[in-house]
C-alpha cells in the first residue's frame, strides 16, 4: 500500500497503529508497516508498485509514519 493510499484509510479511521521494523535480508535497513481496524498488517510500498519500500535511516520511516498521520509509532528491535 503506497504512502497516498495510507493517508486515506488513516483519515477515515482504517488504520490503528504504525510498526516500524528491520527490513528483512537488510542490514541497517527498516520497512514500515500499518495495522488495520481489521487486524491485517500492511506494508509501505513504492508508489505505484507492489514493491516494499526500503528505508535506509528511522528518520526516513518515522517521516513518512508522520505523512500518512500517525503521531507515535511502535519500534520493533528484533
Amino acid at each position: 500500500m503506497d504512502l497516498q493510499a495510507m493517508r486515506r484509510l488513516f483519515e477515515v479511521g482504517a488504520l490503528s497503529e504504525a510498526i516500524i521494523a528491520p527490513a528483512p535480508m537488510e542490514s541497517g535497513a527498516w520497512v514500515l508497516m500499518v495495522e488495520r481496524r481489521d487486524g491485517l498488517l500492511e506494508h509501505m510500498t513504492v508508489a505505484r508498485t507492489d514493491r516494499q519500500k526500503i528505508y535506509k535511516s528511522l528518520e526516513s520511516v518515522r517521516a513518512d509514519a508522520e505523512r500518512v498521520g500517525f503521531r507515535k509509532v511502535t519500534l520493533q528491535v528484533a
